[in-house]
């Protein structure tokens, strides 16, 4: 009898954990897709998105200033974590990317631009266009 409820205990359990894990995919399940940017195009000024020892990751350089009508690439090089490009105000989000990706943005609109990593709080960046 206790051989049985230890096995069935241990079947609940391995159900219980399967449950758990997730549809895999690239951004933890979400759907996403990118907004406002594109995978291609001629950058004014680059960003990386790379690692960081300190922290899980990080944007160089954090703040970039262009010109109205210039376009800025972020290219994601930390093959630690994925990151994404997400604009404060959403006018722009890149979505989950892996090492290798590149997003670029043409800045149409004077303005400061704020972003982050949507999963590295402590990933910030700005683009001020003038």
């Amino acid at each position: 009898m206790t051989v049985w409820k230890m096995a069935i205990g241990s079947v609940a359990a391995a159900l219980l954990l399967a449950s758990c894990g997730g549809s895999g995919g690239d951004n933890g399940g979400q759907s996403c897709s990118p907004t406002g940017g594109s995978s291609s195009g001629t950058a004014t000024q680059t960003v990386k998105v790379v690692a960081d020892p300190n922290t899980i990751g990080k944007f160089d350089p954090a703040m970039v200033s262009v010109k109205t009508g210039d376009t800025v690439e972020w290219d994601f090089q930390d093959s630690s974590a994925q990151h994404s490009v997400t604009d404060d105000n959403t006018t722009f989000d890149s979505c989950l990317q892996n090492a290798g990706a590149k997003f670029m943005v043409t800045f149409s609109k004077a303005g400061d631009y704020k972003y982050h990593c949507q999963i590295h709080a402590q990933m910030l960046g700005e683009v001020k266009v003038s």
